[in-house]
Order: C-alpha cells, then sequence, then structure tokens
C-alpha cells in the first residue's frame, strides 16, 4: 500500500471529502487527487505534517500499514520527505516483518515511499553505513516484545545478507519472514525470541539452504529510536 492510498482511506474513513481535506492542508483539491492517485511522489515535511494533523494521526501513521496502530510521530525536525542534496535517505518498505511465527512473504518487496534524515543526525542514528543500505519496515508479533515491541519500526543493515555475530535479524525460513535474534550455538543457529513465552528453536546444519538472512536489525523506533547494534 502506498503513502496515496493511505491518505485516501484515512480520508474517508473520518468522513472527509477531497475538497475538505485540501482546505484542511491549505491546498487545492487538484494536488490532494494527484497524492491519493500516487502521481505524486515528493512531499514537503511541512505538507506532511498539515496532512497528519488533519487527519489527527501521526506523521509515521500515514506510511505504515492499515491493520498497524499508531506508533508516535518520528522526529519532525530531522525529517524530509523532498528531494535534497545535504539528507539521508531511509527507503520505507511495504512489508511485515513477523516477530511471532513467522508471516509468508512474495519475492518483491516494494519500496512504498522514502524518508530523508539530516546527515548530521543519520549519522548518529546509522553510524558510518553508507546511504542505500538501511531501511525501514513494520514489526507484527509480540515474540520479541521487551526489545521489539508489536508495531514497532525497525531499522535494517539491508547489506548483512549472511550471519555475521550474534544479533537480531530480518530472516527468510522457509517462505515466512521473521525478525527474530539469532544465536550460533556449535554447527546450529538458535532461532530466540526475546518474549520467553516462546520456545526458542534450531535451524540446522541441512535446513541452512531454506534460510535467507534479509538483513540485521541496528535499531527499532516506538516514540523514539533504540540502537540494537
Amino acid at each position: 500500500m502506498n503513502i496515496g492510498t493511505r491518505i485516501r482511506n484515512l480520508r474517508k474513513s473520518r468522513g472527509m471529502t477531497v475538497t475538505q481535506l485540501a482546505e484542511a492542508i491549505d491546498s487545492d483539491i487538484g494536488n490532494v487527487s494527484r497524492l491519493e492517485t500516487g502521481k505524486q511522489k515528493a512531499f514537503t515535511e511541512q505538507a506532511l505534517a498539515r496532512i497528519a494533523k488533519a487527519l489527527s494521526v501521526s506523521v509515521t501513521d500515514l506510511f505504515i500499514s492499515e491493520d498497524l496502530v499508531d506508533t508516535g510521530y518520528i522526529n519532525s525536525t530531522n525529517l524530509s520527505v523532498t528531494g535534497g542534496k545535504n539528507v539521508y535517505r531511509v527507503d520505507v518498505l511495504d512489508v511485515s516483518a513477523s516477530a511471532g511465527d513467522g508471516c509468508v512473504t512474495g519475492e518483491v518487496v516494494e519500496i512504498v515511499s522514502s524518508i530523508e534524515y539530516d546527515v548530521d543526525y543519520a549519522k548518529s542514528i546509522f553510524g558510518a553505513r553508507p546511504q542505500g543500505t538501511v531501511t525501514l519496515i513494520n514489526v507484527r508479533g509480540d515474540s520479541m516484545e521487551g526489545t521489539i515491541n508489536p508495531n514497532d519500526l525497525i531499522f535494517v543493515d539491508n547489506k548483512v545478507n549472511i550471519f555475521d555475530g550474534d544479533g537480531i535479524y530480518v530472516f527468510d525460513f522457509n517462505g515466512d519472514l521473521f525478525v527474530k535474534r539469532l544465536q550460533k550455538v556449535k554447527f546450529e543457529l538458535r532461532v530466540i525470541s526475546d518474549n520467553k513465552a516462546y520456545e526458542p528453536w534450531s535451524i540446522t546444519q541441512e535446513e541452512l539452504d531454506m534460510l535467507h538472512i534479509e538483513g540485521k536489525v541496528i535499531g527499532s523506533q516506538p516514540q523514539q529510536i533504540r540502537r540494537h547494534g
């Protein structure tokens, strides 16, 4: 789901017309129509803030899937989603990783939008990782609760495609996408949930061909960013 569809659905759920939304954000009907149909791809920080306020949601909520609740504002003083040179772009992917029993994924992950951070601010969060190596996705399920809670947003280093030490990973196993802690124990990988209600399980050497690591989690954001690596 792209941001235009999300905005249209939020508008309709509040009984607002296109005209009413246009008036609320001090724009015109044509701009709102292009936004909702996906013809307009770039948004200023100010425009997003006005839209979110008019729809009574957070800026972050404009980017998340319909079945997820509001997760709180991304720090808008350091957020820009318009073109610019001195920015660090993070792609927002139309996929949810399961911190539960896994969710079925397709082969193609669509980029639905991009968030651009001030370079210095991004460096304080992502370190020396080059632009394009960090992506942002949603988390479903409670198996990592206490570290990553349901509906948190996670920042993933997508250049880590092999196990490179104990940590939290986004990985596909036999067609299901997970976000779990991986730990090497002898010749196996232990799959660990931080929520103790979930039992750990193992990926054996014989099963490694079913494991595809999509990236390593470097942080998460409920209302503020938490670092994990």
